[in-house]
Parts: C-alpha cells; structure tokens; sequence
C-alpha cells in the first residue's frame, strides 16, 4: 500500500492544526473551521473525541469563545488553580522527577530544533520549546521535511512519552467538554501515526517514490532545495575553455536552465567536494587556527554515473587508506548524491568496460528533457520536496554499450619489473608536454601538494593550501635534494597506466581506479589517447604471452 503526496499533506496540516490548539485559546474563526472538519475515527480516542467536539460545537452560544478562554486558562495556565490542579503542557514538567520545567527533555527538543535550524516561531516567545504546541508543530515539519525514521522516533521518545498522563489531568482538570475531547483527539491520531510509521518502516507501507515534474514547477522545487542545500551541477561557462571555446564544469546552479545535460563536463565533479586549493589552517607565528568552512550548508551533487562511482574511490583513498583524512571527510560528509541519468555516453566514454556505466549509490536520480523531469527518491529526505507532484513509475536507465571499449590487460605481479622497462612507454617522451591536464580533468586523481603561503615578506602570518598536484607534472617526483624518481614523460605515463588499471586494485581488491570517462583523452593539448596506451599495452602483453 502506497501512501498518498495528499495524505501526507492531511497528517501535516492535523498536526498544524492540534498545534494551535494548543497555542493559544480558541477564537472565533478557529471555532468556525472546527465545524467543518472531518476527522480519521481509526479508532476508539479518534471516534469519540471527535464526537465530544462536534456536540460541544452543535451546542455552544454566544459565550464560548470566552467560556473557552476561562478554561484554556484554568487547565493549561493554572489560573486560579492550587499548585498542581491543572494539566501544564509541557514535557518535562510530566517526564522530570520533581515535575518542574526546563529540564532533561527541554534540553533535548532544544538540541532537535537547533540541529534542523529551527527555533520558535514568530509570536510564541511565550512558550517553552517543549510546550505541546511547539513539539506537534515540530512533527509536523518533520512530516513535511523529515526522514519516517525521524518521525518515529520523535513520535515514540517525545510526544508519546508523556501525552498519556498529560491527557487524564486534562481529563481531570477540564471545565469543558472541549479540551477533553481535544486531547483525546489528539492520543487518538498520534496512535493512528504510530501504527502508520511502523508500516512505513518495515516496508508495508511505502511513500510514492518518483514523480513526474513539469519544467516550470522545478524552480520553486530548486529554490526550497537551495534554502539548506548548495547545489551542484554540470554548468557552462562561455569561453573559458581552450582557445575561448565554452567550458562546461561542476558549478553552484540557480536555475533548471544551468543544468547541461546534453554535453559530458570537461572537468569532473570532484572539485565540488575536493577543492583545487584548500586552506587547511593559518598561522601568526603564535598559534594555528583552523579553517572552517564559509558555508556549512550541505550539498546536492548532479553527477552522472562515472562520477558517483568515482566519489567510491576517492572515499577508499582517503577514507579507508589508513588514517581517514580530515579534510576530505569534512567535506564528504556533507555530500548528497544525485544521479543524472546517462542512458547513451559521448565520444571517448568507456565507462562500461570499466563497470562504472552503473551506479547505485545515489540518493536521488533525475532524467531532465525539454518538457519535464523524472525524479526517483530514494533518501526519505528528499521525498517532501516532490509530494505534491505526479507519482509515476520511473528508474534512471544507464548505458549499456559505449563507441569505445577499454580491453584491460590481465597483469600478474611478477610482470610488473618486465612492463616497467618496455619500450612501449618510450613513445609518450615525445608526445608528452607534462601539463598535467589529464590529471586535472580525471574524477580519481586524488594527488596533491601542501604550500606554505606567507602574507608578507617579513611577515610570519600565512596559511597552509592544499593544492591539486598530479603524477604527469614533470616535477611531481621531485626530492628535497633534487632527484627525480621518474625523469620522463614515458615513465610517468607507465606509472598512470598501471595505477589506474592494476595498482588500485590489487591493494583495495574492489574495482579498477579509472572509471572510463574519457576525459582525459578529451583534455589532452597533445592528442594523447589513453584508452589507446591501454589497448596497445594489452596487446602487446597478449602477444608476449602468445
């Protein structure tokens, strides 16, 4: 059973609803819309507390507004009341051992506001964070905004946590029928919630998952993304590439229009997320500090599959390659990955020779034409910003047979001192300048140099960079004394080769570390055609062994 973008919309705005219920006393226009409301009666509280508050309606004067008032005031203010006589509405005054406010719950709604970057809202400066009022309107956003595992659990550890008990003092306390019949409305629907999110995360039940979004109602879509998310797609930049042509990179979008979906990117989504120069801390001769980073709002990647697969092996090398690296986690952790489907490659491409074609590691998948986009969700996260639009069956399709194939030579390790010396890598002496532009354009190169930058001459402030480096720069190799461990273009390009199509591998025993994405054929000043160094280097050991 699949759950409705408009039921969704109904448990939010009930939520809304009881939420100012309990906010304030009633007015007449609250009164007027109550007669109008039809209520879920799933069970026992629901059906005869919705009852209760349809007699007291059918049967109230022209008094109840300040009937309501003296009661609202008596039951959830004390008005009047001796200590203790009234049903004060809050958490921690029901969950604390001494029964008084501000106390462990309050600390801990507090800290779930904070962590959303939510506060009280305009007008309730009054009311304690863990007022009821506040904790059903927080459940409400997180209907609209929040994971079903974030609504449960702050259904189960907050709200019914002490309702019950809050219920029979208003039971006890309450001069009306209507505020009884409230109170048990509202046990009634959070047990209705209850049952209905522990379908949801077992899997009985399901939200609709992809939808259909027409072009013109992507841009309020993006512009709510855009309030806590920066995000990142491929983007044209006229004449920045070589010679003045266009240049198409990773880049922050403000409309569906930046988004280029036809063309491949010359440079690969790893700079969005692994700076081509980072300041790591700065110093005054006196003390370091730390940089921080000038946004901290998270990030929604649009990468296409070669990219997200790309992201894995940069995770295993900075991750999982011994001590994790601070930098790079601080800014992974921040990352979401949208696919951007790829169902046909460009020239170059040889993705599915390497088995990056697909990728699964997403949370979300987009296909865009003309006229629309489809939209697969897959983190619970994202589903409110897609509810109000067309449910339909969709999954991202990926290539399945690219123009050109990568045959990856089967290297065992007692080869690699007879590769290493083979004449083959003389080739690339002559053809190679060292620019270093494969490196740049690659998705998996994660090599980089650390510079010390002072301010001034005489100065001792300055700042320490981590700046992009690569293995074909003709000084990448270079020591303190001078030496070089590789002293030619063909033996840096030996060194490429196998580190993307044998060293990765043998040491992390997953996958190959080139993804296929052609770019730095496409990139190279001097025509240098990798996927052809790696072919020849495959016939040429097929034919040593033959």
């Amino acid at each position: 059973m699949m759950i409705s973008k408009a039921e969704s919309r109904g448990r939010a705005d009930l939520y809304r609803l009881l939420s100012r219920l309990y906010e304030r006393e009633a007015d007449q226009a609250l009164l007027d819309s109550l007669r109008g409301l039809s209520l879920p009666e799933d069970n026992d509280d629901l059906k005869q507390g919705a009852a209760a508050l349809r007699d007291y309606l059918a049967a109230a004067g022209p008094d109840a507004v300040d009937e309501l008032a003296v009661d609202y005031a008596a039951v959830f203010l004390a008005a009047g009341s001796a200590e203790g006589a009234a049903a004060l509405p809050c958490e921690s005054v029901y969950t604390s051992p001494r029964r008084i406010f501000m106390q462990e719950a309050w600390e801990q709604v507090c800290r779930l506001y904070a962590g959303k970057g939510l506060g009280r809202a305009e007008g309730r400066a009054d009311l304690m964070e863990d007022h009821l009022a506040l904790e059903l309107a927080f459940q409400g956003w997180l209907v609209d905004n929040g994971t079903v595992r974030e609504q449960k659990s702050f259904l189960e550890s907050h709200l019914l946590n002490w309702l019950p008990a809050f219920a029979a003092d208003v039971d006890k306390y309450g001069r009306t029928p209507f505020y009884k019949a409230v109170t048990r409305i509202t046990l009634g629907f959070l047990a209705l919630e209850r049952g209905l999110l522990e379908g949801l995360e077992s899997g009985e039940l399901s939200m609709a998952r992809s939808f259909s979004v027409r072009n013109d109602r992507l841009a309020p879509i993006l512009a709510r993304l855009k309030e806590q998310y920066r995000v990142f797609a491929p983007k044209r930049f006229p004449k920045r590439g070589l010679k003045g042509a266009d240049l198409i990179r990773y880049g922050e979008i403000d409309a569906l229009t930046d988004i280029v979906y036809k063309e491949k990117s010359h440079l690969s989504a790893k700079e969005v997320f692994y700076p081509v120069s980072q300041t790591l801390f700065r110093f005054n001769g006196e003390e370091c500090t730390q940089e921080e980073p000038a946004d901290g709002r998270e990030i929604i990647l649009l990468a296409r599959p070669c990219d997200i697969n790309a992201v894995r092996r940069l995770d295993t090398i900075f991750l999982r390659n011994g001590q994790p690296d601070l930098y790079y986690a601080r800014m992974r952790e921040k990352l979401h990955l949208f696919l951007l489907e790829c169902k046909e490659g460009f020239d170059n491409c040889f993705c599915v020779s390497m088995g990056s074609n697909v990728a699964l590691d997403y949370e979300a998948a987009v296909r865009i034409d003309d006229i629309c986009a489809l939209v697969e969700v897959k983190n619970e996260a994202f589903l409110p910003y897609f509810q109000d639009e067309v449910p339909i069956d969709f999954a991202p399709e990926f290539v399945s047979e690219n123009r050109r194939a990568a045959r990856v030579p089967e290297i065992r390790r007692e080869q690699l001192a007879e590769i290493t010396v083979l004449d083959y890598w003389k080739q690339f002496d002559d053809k190679c300048i060292g620019c270093g532009g494969c490196n740049t354009a690659c998705p998996t190169c994660s090599c980089f140099d650390t510079v010390d930058v002072i301010y001034h001459e005489t100065s001792r402030d300055g700042e320490r960079r981590r700046v992009w480096s690569g293995c074909m720069l003709e000084d990448f190799t270079r020591t303190a004394g001078g030496a070089l461990a590789r002293k030619t273009p063909g033996a840096n390009m030996r060194f490429k080769v196998l580190h993307k199509i044998f060293d990765f591998k043998l040491r992390f025993g997953e996958e190959h570390m080139c993804v296929g994405c052609g770019r730095c054929i496409d990139r190279c000043p001097k025509d240098i055609d990798y996927l052809d160094a790696i072919n020849g280097l495959s016939d040429l050991l097929a034919g040593k062994e033959g």
